[in-house]
């Protein structure tokens, strides 16, 4: 099989990564838009970057298995993307908000336990031993869900952020308290060695 091709699933990680900050800086930008147009235009291009992004980590996942590509490689950087793509647009909305202690506060403890757990895996002395669990496949799709929920009701038309703000911050504590349980598995494991 073609070695490029085979290096798909890695890429499209890769890009998924990189498109947190980059879809993060254009949601920063449309909330400082000065024509309502521009600020449209820039949220639209960031919802889009996040959705792309977000179905990259089915499919990576789907490539890898399917060329039979999967890698040592890929099992480390998908976690890291998915939470590069995730806090991205957490810190993005906290800007927006103006720091607003209620949404700074769980976003510090996802970004805080995303961070620990990255750094479990590169001190971890035999790679691989900190398997992704199940608990933190269902955090991270509910993570891609919940940071995707303001492009959403927007579009539906819930222009009134006041409406629903306070309801997506208690959605944003509850990611808050599922982050830290779902933590639990790899302190255990990292203890044990």
């Amino acid at each position: 099989m073609n070695s490029a091709l085979r290096q798909l699933p890695n890429a499209l990680t890769l890009a998924r990564a990189l498109a947190g900050p980059l879809g993060a800086l254009l949601l920063v930008q449309s909330s400082q838009a000065v024509a309502e147009s521009e600020a449209v235009r820039l949220g639209l291009l960031s919802a889009l970057v996040f959705i792309i992004a977000a179905l990259t980590d089915w499919l990576d996942g789907w490539l890898a298995r399917l060329l039979n590509a999967e890698s040592a490689l890929g099992a480390l950087l998908d976690p890291i993307a998915d939470k590069a793509l995730v806090g991205a647009y957490l810190i993005a909305f906290c800007a927006i908000s103006g720091f607003d202690a209620y949404l700074v506060l769980p976003v510090l403890v996802i970004v805080g336990r995303d961070v620990a757990i990255t750094v479990l895996r590169f001190v971890r002395p035999s790679p691989g031993t900190l398997h992704v669990t199940l608990t933190a496949k269902i955090k991270t799709a509910l993570q891609m869900v919940v940071t995707a929920a303001p492009f959403a009701l927007i579009a539906t038309g819930f222009h009134d952020v006041a409406l629903w703000y306070h309801y997506w911050i208690g959605a944003v504590w509850f990611l808050a308290l599922l982050t830290v349980w779902s933590a639990w598995p790899y302190l255990q494991t990292a203890l044990k060695r």
